[in-house]
């Protein structure tokens, strides 16, 4: 992928294939809703990346709290010894 960066707006240019079925959606809906192609991109990608780094933070604090928990000392209890002794 090349990248071009605009120093005027702070914006990054980068070239990208996509499959011939899903640039036809982009072009519909694009068309559609009077919207530039790249407004979609920019939009799309904002949100699969938003999710997969909240993702990404959600597993760093469990492997964090992991290994807090591993140098408590402290022990675990499984789901069949807690319903057990809940009488589940």
């Amino acid at each position: 992928m090349g990248k071009v960066k605009d120093r005027s707006s702070g914006m990054v240019n980068i070239s990208v294939k996509v499959p011939a079925e899903i640039a036809e959606i982009l072009g519909k809906v694009s068309k559609a809703e009077e919207r530039p192609k790249s407004y979609y991109v920019r939009k799309g990608l904002e949100l699969f990346l938003m999710a997969r780094l909240e993702n990404l933070e959600d597993h760093e604090e469990a492997a964090e709290a992991y290994k807090e928990f591993m140098a408590s000392g402290e022990k675990s209890v499984s789901f069949s010894e807690l319903k057990e002794e809940l009488n589940l």
